[in-house]
């Protein structure tokens, strides 16, 4: 009874500074008197916006007093108007006309370009600069999110319950009110004042609220129009130059030179001077969707411009579903900092025009009182320009550029390579009150008729039940015994334990030596301790039913320098393990090819062994990885011919890998090996993220160096082993400008001595025999036998690989709208086994989202040699280390 009366005291004193508020209400129309959806109100001399709903009405609650404020909707006039909001409740219509768009007078001869292209030069470059402007703001944000559908399919209705079917058709609508404050580059905290959902739904997360500003889009899955490549795979048109206030605005059209979904269409408004945004209204699609996305840009401070307004609308079509989606955003009591070496460097390049929002405000001079740099003064020298070729403005963008990495070489070095991600939510104690009464007095956006519709539709549906939802129910006892994968903690969650189910962490596959094979994880304990050190461990119980063997593993890991990533790691038991070490074929693929294609292609032998292996940082980006590993190795033979599909003529193979001296029977034999690894990885300028108790390395934009040795002991603890390698590898991924991603891996190395070698310690290579194969690294073969080329002397190898949007068959009609992607790749080997293997391939990804398309040749000596296709899933990964 006292939670009650408190939260039920809270919400009223936070209504009660609303109620020292006057409101001022309305709708925005235009001279028809027709409503106009979602238009932006701006009061600048509260930094606030606010937004009409869908039928145009608005409400405001504002300090009492009179206020000049901006009415805009993209294609009409902005409206600059003062009102009086000194009564409790004042009302008013306001009327905006429809822009009527008179280009100023240019003469374009057929020779000339458009002056838009001029116009988005200059933005291009300046958008580098506006793009880091804000260093933190503060504001109050109203999240509206709403879906509907549309249609659901026939066979849903006949397979789906009734309920869910309801409750989809009902749609749904989550309105959300924070304080939201933003540091630069990824510091928010966010509270959560009040949060509604339709679905009642009182689970506790993130805001909806997307901090996106247009600056920030970009990459290869959309590019964008003020990106340096916008030239290449854009139009521009100037459709209008018009005044509003006492500022030119540019309305610019977009148009994509090609189809593609990593382009946009629609309109962008830069202002003239500046050459910032001061709006966006663009489309797109997506994977199902199709995106209309709209942003409001207001003048927050002197030449400080934020997105107060964003309205995303979104309708979606996948197999019959279809829907439509809307996510409104309006920012209000906006404060922020700026970068004042920026603003320093934005007031050198352009004129700031006064106007009359901060006309009190004095103009800093044009030039900076520091002297300005080599790189500093060609940046002015261009920009003073009146016109911008295409090559000037690449100059610029490389110039800026090279400012910022200068300036970041002068940055400690943890604060440019380290990227910090802090993310803070907290709730208020009334944030998930449900009242009616208590959203009218708050809401910054009027519902529209339709979302009160989906309010009641979803109170009649609503599941709750003693105020949790259907979605946080417990498991039944059956469902925990069975499928429980839940955690324990300790009251201090310094102990975390994970006792699985018993259909949970549970692996089944087959092969011809175990036949049916479950692995079954039984726990895992986890002990942490402050700055980020535990120690985790794991143990695994495994059942081959045709030999009837019982084998198990134990999994030990301790870390005890986080920054560092330094760790101790022991395992050790009995085990089945592919000839293949380095590079196994994923069971999935094998019990799949076994028992439907009777082509038992993975080879085992039984492990028994222990291993213990330490790695660490020796500085950021320069790890060391050594390990000890003692194993008692012993041949293994097919126990079973099961199979679920048997073909005409066509036998298992043997357990013993197929290889070209097919006398070494001896390399398969029983034997004993203790070895020595070490590996030396070293990624230049290596960022990094904290996050939780693990340092996780991020792309670099330079490659990756790798060395590692491997030796055998012979006589350690009965060891026959006797060998010694050295290897290294070079390998990179990254996009290249337009390009999604350029992949390459160059490695090679050889045998010091090979006195004493069994087949389980030769070198083999990343290759994937069977038709369906996972997601494979960039060294990785397609067509090469998985075991006859693995080698005990010298081998060299180089991979190269580009996937990109648009090659070749993506720019055929019925493909260049898809959401396909295409990849070249080439492959090379040489060893003492093969003198020269080529294979090059050609792919279609994601087709249908779900798996890739490659066809690949090889050849042996410049001689023809085999002809295959793959189909790769994207959700089965191979391992892509250096190993």
């Amino acid at each position: 009874m006292k939670q009650v009366v408190f939260t039920y005291l809270l919400i009223c004193f936070s209504l009660y500074g609303i109620a020292q508020t006057c409101t001022f209400s309305g709708a925005i129309e235009n001279a028809k008197g027709e409503p106009i959806p979602y238009s932006s109100i701006y009061i600048s001399k509260l930094a606030t916006g606010k937004m009409a709903n869908m039928n145009g009405k608005y409400r405001m609650n504002l300090p009492c007093g009179a206020y000049k404020i901006k009415v805009q909707c993209l294609g009409y006039e902005t409206k600059f108007i003062t009102i009086d909001a000194s009564k409790s409740n004042s009302t008013k219509i306001i009327v905006l006309s429809a822009k009527s768009f008179a280009i100023k007078e240019v003469t374009v001869n057929a020779s000339d370009e458009d002056p838009a292209y001029n116009v988005m030069r200059k933005a291009v470059v300046m958008a580098k600069y506006y793009k880091k402007q804000i260093q933190e703001y503060d504001a109050k944000i109203y999240i509206r999110f709403f879906y509907f559908a549309d249609n659901v399919p026939k066979l849903a209705k006949l397979f789906a319950n009734e309920k869910d079917l309801k409750e989809f058709a009902a749609g749904d609508l989550s309105e959300t009110l924070i304080q939201y404050n933003y540091k630069r580059p990824n510091t928010v905290k966010e509270k959560i004042i009040f949060t509604r959902s339709a679905k009642g739904d009182t689970s506790k997360g993130r805001s909806p609220y997307l901090n996106f500003s247009f600056y920030d889009l970009g990459g290869n899955s959309i590019i964008s129009p003020l990106s340096r490549s916008a030239f290449t795979v854009y139009k521009f048109e100037l459709i209008s130059a018009y005044y509003e206030g006492q500022r030119l605005i540019h309305k610019i059209k977009i148009i994509p030179k090609r189809k593609g979904t990593d382009l946009m269409s629609g309109h962008l408004y830069i202002n003239d001077g500046t050459w910032n945004i001061n709006s966006v209204d663009v489309k797109f699609k997506q994977q199902f969707v199709n995106v209309h996305y709209k942003q409001i840009y207001a003048e927050v401070a002197k030449n400080v411009w934020m997105p107060t307004s964003h309205e995303i609308k979104a309708r979606a079509k996948a197999m019959g579903f279809k829907g439509h989606f809307k996510h409104i955003v309006s920012m209000s009591n906006i404060k922020l900092k700026t970068d004042p070496k920026i603003d320093a460097k934005i007031q050198s390049l352009v004129d700031i025009p006064v106007t009359e929002e901060f006309k009190e405000t004095e103009s800093k001079p044009k030039n900076s009182p520091k002297k300005a740099s080599k790189t500093e003064k060609k940046i002015q020298t261009l920009m003073d320009q009146e016109k911008l070729t295409r090559g000037e403005t690449m100059k610029l963008v490389r110039l800026v550029n090279k400012q910022a990495n200068d300036e970041a070489k002068k940055l400690p070095k943890d604060s440019v390579l380290e990227i910090t991600r802090n993310h803070k939510t907290e709730y208020s104690d009334s944030a998930f009150v449900q009242n009616d009464s208590v959203w009218n007095a708050i809401r910054e956006t009027p519902l529209s008729e339709q979302e009160t519709i989906i309010y009641k539709t979803r109170d009649s549906l609503t599941r709750v039940e003693n105020g949790d939802t259907i979605a946080n129910k417990d498991q039944s006892l059956m469902g925990k015994v069975l499928f429980f994968n839940g955690r324990l903690k300790s009251k201090n969650k310094g102990n975390v334990v994970k006792i699985p189910g018993l259909l949970s962490k549970l692996s089944i596959n087959f092969n011809t030596v175990d036949g049916l094979l479950l692995r079954k994880k039984l726990f895992s304990y986890k002990r942490k301790y402050d700055n980020g050190k535990f120690w985790k461990i794991e143990p695994s119980v495994l059942y081959a039913f045709s030999r009837e063997a019982v084998m198990g593993q134990l999994d030990f890991k301790s870390q005890y320098n986080m920054k560092k990533r330094a760790r101790i790691t022991f395992s050790g038991g009995r085990i089945n393990s592919d000839y293949n070490a380095l590079y196994p074929m994923p069971n999935f693929f094998n019990s799949f090819s076994t028992l439907f294609f009777m082509e038992n292609y993975k080879k085992l032998y039984q492990k028994d062994f222990a291993k213990i292996g330490h790695s660490f940082d020796i500085t950021n980006g320069l790890n060391l990885d050594a390990s000890v590993e003692y194993a008692d190795r012993k041949q293994l033979y097919n126990s079973t011919d099961f199979t679920l599909v048997k073909w005409k003529d066509k036998e298992y193979t043997s357990n013993t890998p197929t290889i070209l001296d097919s006398s070494s029977s001896y390399l398969f034999g029983n034997n004993k090996a203790a070895t020595l690894s070490g590996t030396l990885t070293y990624t230049p300028k290596q960022p990094f993220r904290y996050r939780k108790d693990e340092k996780r390395m991020l792309r670099s934009k330079y490659p990756t160096f790798a060395v590692k040795y491997k030796h055998g002991f012979k006589d350690v603890l009965e060891s026959q082993s006797d060998f010694g390698v050295l290897k290294g590898a070079i390998y990179q991924s990254k996009p290249i400008n337009l390009i999604d991603k350029v992949a390459w891996y160059v490695g090679g190395g050889k045998f010091t001595n090979n006195n004493t070698l069994y087949f389980a310690d030769y070198e083999n290579f990343s290759t994937q025999p069977f038709y369906f194969i996972g997601n494979s690294a960039i060294n990785t073969f397609k067509l090469l036998d998985f075991y006859r080329y693995n080698t005990n002397d010298y081998f060299f190898e180089a991979h190269f690989s580009i996937e990109d949007n648009f090659l070749l068959l993506k720019n055929l009609p019925l493909l260049n709208t898809s959401f396909l992607s295409e990849g070249l790749y080439a492959n090379y080997l040489y060893t003492n086994q093969q003198d020269h293997y080529y294979e090059f391939g050609y792919g279609l990804k994601n087709v249908f989202l779900l798996f890739n398309a490659e066809a690949f040749v090889s050849f042996k000596n410049k001689n023809y040699n085999a002809f295959g296709v793959k189909l790769s899933f994207n959700f089965i990964n191979n391992s892509d280390s250096f190993d």
